[in-house]
């Protein structure tokens, strides 16, 4: 994708991306799992989920709440992607 669609794309909702953010994300990666280890990033979003479970639970139909599982999950799979990305850059 050229650079103009993706900062389009990326404008689309407002960022807090620094230019320089911009143009080097890793840097965001690596800062990220500097002040968020692997394993303590892990346990915080299975606590978001689960307080979204617990929260939920009186409203959300079933549609959402498997929407929000696959997110979960997904998110979870990015995460170790990214973390392994940052690692394998150093």
């Amino acid at each position: 994708m050229k650079k103009k669609k993706i900062l389009k794309k990326l404008n689309y909702q407002p960022t807090k991306l620094q230019v320089d953010a911009i143009k080097n994300p890793f840097v965001v990666m690596h800062d990220f799992f500097a002040d968020y280890p692997i394993e303590e990033t892990r346990d915080k979003v299975w606590e978001l989920y689960k307080s979204w479970i617990y929260h939920s639970s009186q409203y959300a139909d079933q549609e959402l709440t498997k929407d929000m599982l696959c997110f979960f999950t997904q998110l979870k799979e990015f995460l170790d992607a990214s973390y392994l990305y940052t690692q394998m850059k150093k």
